[in-house]
């Protein structure tokens, strides 16, 4: 591994409980690297604790700022990130590494050119809030990324995601007018306009408990149930998405063909049913699959 440079940035707010064990994990890492904080307006000790580790490691620092949310925090962070680091990690405050998160990471993303955004993702162990390893029933599926299913869904989890320099220039020039999570932003350029790595091999601990932004079931039927809800509830989200993506970037080939064919859905019963029936729009479950057919031919999406 050559010497790069890596900063890791975190979003915290209101993480009192575990972040301490999150700390722990990042300045226990096999490699060196700095760690930026942006607090979102926290009103319990999490900053008092952030703190605490700043004056012992000196390549922790933060900033406490009013609470915008997780998504715009993050978007703040990508500004402020260090322009002369090589990766960007990100870190959401209650999860747990493994010791060779980074440096796994950046041994895969050697790999791959500097000049083309390249992002880095992979799979969670997923632990409660006790730090008990859950055991998951569901069915374990290969994972093909690309653009096509960035469109519908999200593989690139936030806490697992590193990127490159070239990744960088392109989310913090540019704040979309709408997306559902940063990471599925940042998942759409990568499958778009570079190159998406996914690791099947876990990373890290992630921690399911009441209060994280977006967590997972542990077994496919409650999965599944949760899904439809969730999908049937956020109806117009995926579309506003897709139209601030598309407004911003003008992707071409197959790209564009997807993007095209999505954006137009809403028009008729035979552009949905092209959408239906095109190999090219996926999501990597089968179950979930069908789910969003059914979404495209009731123009739900």
């Amino acid at each position: 591994m050559k010497n790069r440079k890596v900063q890791v940035l975190m979003s915290t707010y209101n993480g009192e409980k575990y972040i301490s064990k999150q700390l722990n994990s990042i300045v226990n890492q096999d490699m060196p690297l700095s760690l930026l904080i942006r607090d979102d307006g926290s009103s319990d000790t999490t900053l008092d604790i952030i703190e605490k580790y700043e004056k012992k490691y000196k390549f922790i620092s933060h900033t406490a700022c009013e609470n915008i949310g997780v998504i715009h925090s993050f978007f703040e962070l990508f500004k402020m990130a260090d322009k002369d680091a090589d990766y960007y990690a990100l870190a959401d405050q209650d999860d747990i590494w493994f010791k060779d998160k980074i440096s796994r990471a950046v041994d895969i993303m050697e790999q791959y050119p500097d000049d083309v955004p390249v992002l880095y993702c992979a799979a969670q162990k997923l632990i409660d809030a006790d730090d008990n390893v859950l055991h998951v029933s569901m069915r374990k599926v290969d994972i093909k990324p690309g653009f096509g299913n960035a469109v519908v869904e999200n593989i690139a989890t936030g806490c697992t995601c590193i990127f490159n320099k070239k990744m960088l220039s392109l989310v913090s020039e540019y704040e979309p007018e709408y997306t559902i999570m940063h990471d599925w932003w940042l998942y759409m350029i990568a499958s778009s306009m570079g190159i998406i790595h996914y690791d099947e091999r876990p990373c890290m601990y992630y921690r399911q408990h009441g209060n994280n932004t977006m967590g997972s079931r542990t077994n496919y039927i409650d999965e599944f149930k949760e899904r439809v809800l969730r999908y049937t509830g956020n109806r117009g989200k995926l579309y506003r998405q897709m139209k601030a993506f598309a407004e911003k970037y003008r992707l071409s080939g197959e790209n564009a063909d997807i993007i095209n064919l999505v954006m137009n859905y809403r028009k008729s019963i035979g552009k949905r049913l092209k959408c239906i029936f095109s190999r090219k729009i996926y999501r990597q479950r089968l179950g979930d699959n069908i789910i969003f057919k059914l979404l495209f031919f009731t123009n739900h999406i």
